[in-house]
């Protein structure tokens, strides 16, 4: 999967702490909702092997949770306390956009959790070389992406009805997320030192949704739709 363009960070780059500590607290509350979130979609799944599947990659998103609440501590910080900082950025994802059906709760996830894994990305390229590297080589490795085009693109290619929904859901969703991004900023200001490029806070941030928006524009090209 292609990584979103963004500007690479200098060799000699430093954040703050406090960018360091809010991007750790956003890693590891990511991880935590979305194996909620992938926990979820394996216990509604209709088939054992989706079940097996989205269990296999809830449990992968905890797998980095010791490493990052040990790089918390060693820059000063209370592990659950700095979850907590994000605790009601990310549970309002689940209230705004709520799934009538198996088929949009799987587009939910197709959008909402590949989104968060191409945002945690592009901040890292913000990050110091260790942690960049240890970051990359954990995010969006799940294969999520494939998996769901995989079921979902056959499926909406013989029931343009349902295509026709799910891509109006899609657009709700990514709506949805995208606003969570802008109020991720504004709780977490520190984060946009990791965005990379110059100039205002504000251009910045704006720069980065534009690279989220087609990131997703490209993942539902993948199921035949549009953004």
């Amino acid at each position: 999967m292609t990584a979103p363009a963004t500007p690479a960070a200098p060799a000699d780059h430093q954040p703050s702490q406090g960018a360091l500590r809010d991007f750790l607290g956003l890693l590891g509350y990511a991880g935590l909702g979305s194996f909620a979130l992938l926990a979820r979609d394996a216990a509604r799944a209709p088939e054992i092997r989706t079940q097996l599947v989205f269990s296999r990659m809830a449990a992968g998103e905890l797998a980095e949770i010791d490493y990052v609440e040990q790089l918390v501590m060693e820059h000063g910080g209370a592990f659950d306390q700095l979850l907590a900082t994000y605790q009601d950025l990310l549970n309002d994802f689940m209230l705004r956009a709520v799934p009538r059906d198996w088929w949009e709760r799987l587009m939910r996830s197709y959008v909402g959790y590949n989104l968060l894994q191409d945002l945690l990305r592009t901040l890292a390229e913000g990050l110091p070389a260790a942690l960049r590297e240890r970051t990359e080589a954990s995010v969006g490795k799940s294969g999520h992406d494939d998996y769901v085009a995989a079921l979902l693109a056959p499926v909406l290619a013989a029931e343009p009805q349902l295509a026709s929904r799910l891509g109006l859901w899609g657009r709700r969703v990514v709506g949805e997320s995208l606003t969570l991004v802008q109020r991720l900023f504004q709780e977490h200001p520190a984060l946009v030192e990791l965005t990379g490029g110059e100039g205002e806070p504000a251009a910045r941030i704006s720069h980065l949704v534009g690279q989220l928006q087609a990131e997703h524009s490209r993942r539902l090209q993948r199921l035949g739709l549009n953004a």
